[in-house]
């Protein structure tokens, strides 16, 4: 069913919001609003992807697809409230509320934008909003959340800030990234037949979101990189893959090319990318066997797991497992990887991109393998390649795809 969805100037309920006019913020949540109003699948997995409803298998959330609405930009008060880009409701008055504060490419809320659209700032710019006023627009529902959507990872000091002040209020951080949008759209794209009407704004919504937006952080849907011996154990033990700073990349899959001196040598494995963030394996540091060394081994793994931890935590309890059995294990790995090569002059590590991968699934029996080196693939085959043509292929680098 399609859900009656408000725009503000405009009548009260429009049955298309594609007036994309420019490449602003705007215009690319209205296309989410859009598509999480006409297709209630759509709308289930982006709030199960964001971690607001559980993924349970076999669950429908009936309820919740026979009674909802989509605001956008939301204005239902004035002054120091501001505007909220996403409103769902879902089940009722006492059902789901979720407000979805999105961003393009570096931009970032900041806490005093956050807490106006949930219990009011306290800050001296603005006004508290009256608890009285807060209470009428969250209303008596059990289920009240706060997503910030994000190219990058929330800041930190941010989410810390509005988590604290948000508790006690009901309502609930979800700071979620924009390429889990990427992938719950490309996944619902291939589920529904091509001729729906849904399946068409879903190949819309994609293409705009690549095209027509300083997003080429997400210009690929599978990211394929040399891996050697050393990393090969950092990617099926600790289920990660750290790249340098020039891999400025989002991918929704990570496909590691074994090159010689594995076992396996080639392409044979991929792994859904479940997060990117930037870790900073810089600085001066002693060296393992100076005093000093376990000290400061220690400081680096209570900040991962202080600036991660409480992160994968409230995206459920599939990450909560990855942190604890193989995350975790792969930053030791990478931090011994970091001081053999420093200890050796062979490289100076800083900040550096790190992809925290779901498990190595097999694409086929027979490893793909390259006639010299994997840098001879063709330069549009990367940014082309979808993960149906990476388990179709018959010879790697042969043909880049159409």
């Amino acid at each position: 069913m399609a859900a009656p969805m408000y725009f503000y100037k405009a009548p009260p309920c429009t049955a298309n919001v594609y007036r994309l006019v420019g490449k602003n913020e705007d215009a690319l949540t209205y296309a989410l609003g859009h598509l999480m109003a006409i297709d209630d699948g759509f709308m289930l997995e982006v709030l199960k992807e964001v971690g607001v409803l559980e993924k349970v298998p076999g669950k429908q959330y009936k309820a919740y697809r026979e009674d909802y609405k989509v605001y956008l930009q939301e204005r239902r008060e004035v002054g120091s409230s501001g505007r909220r880009d996403i409103v769902v409701e879902a089940g009722g008055a006492d059902g789901l509320r979720v407000v979805i504060e999105a961003k393009i490419g570096r931009g970032q809320p900041d806490a005093c934008q956050l807490l106006r659209y949930t219990v009011g700032c306290d800050c001296s710019k603005h006004r508290r909003e009256p608890a009285e006023r807060t209470r009428r627009t969250w209303g008596d529902r059990t289920e009240k959340f706060l997503v910030p959507l994000t190219r990058d990872t929330l800041d930190q000091n941010v989410r810390r800030e509005v988590s604290s002040k948000l508790n006690g209020s009901g309502i609930q951080l979800r700071p979620a990234q924009w390429h889990q949008i990427l992938k719950v759209a490309l996944d619902r794209h291939r589920e529904l037949p091509g001729d729906l009407p849904q399946s068409l704004f879903l190949g819309e919504l994609v293409n705009f979101f690549r095209e027509h937006y300083e997003m080429g952080y997400y210009d690929r849907e599978v990211l394929i990189a040399d891996v050697d011996r050393t990393n090969a154990k950092i990617y099926f033990v600790g289920r990660l893959y750290v790249g340098g700073m020039n891999r400025a990349t989002a991918p929704l899959y990570f496909a590691p090319y074994f090159t010689k001196g594995n076992d396996g040598n080639g392409l044979a494995h991929m792994s859904r990318v479940l997060h990117v963030d930037l870790l900073d394996f810089g600085g001066d540091r002693p060296l393992a066997e100076e005093p000093g060394y376990e000290e400061w081994l220690r400081r680096v793994r209570d900040e991962a797991s202080k600036r991660f931890g409480d992160f994968f935590l409230q995206r459920g309890e599939q990450l909560e497992s990855h942190w604890k059995n193989y995350w975790t294990t792969g930053l030791e790995l990478v931090l011994k990887r970091v001081e053999e090569e420093e200890r050796s002059g062979k490289r100076k590590w800083g900040m550096t991109r790190t992809y925290f991968l779901d498990q190595p699934v097999p694409i086929r029996q027979t490893p793909l393998k390259k006639v010299r080196n994997f840098r001879q693939i063709p330069l549009g085959y990367g940014k082309r390649l979808t993960i149906a043509d990476l388990i179709a292929l018959p010879v790697l680098g042969s043909e880049p795809p159409s």
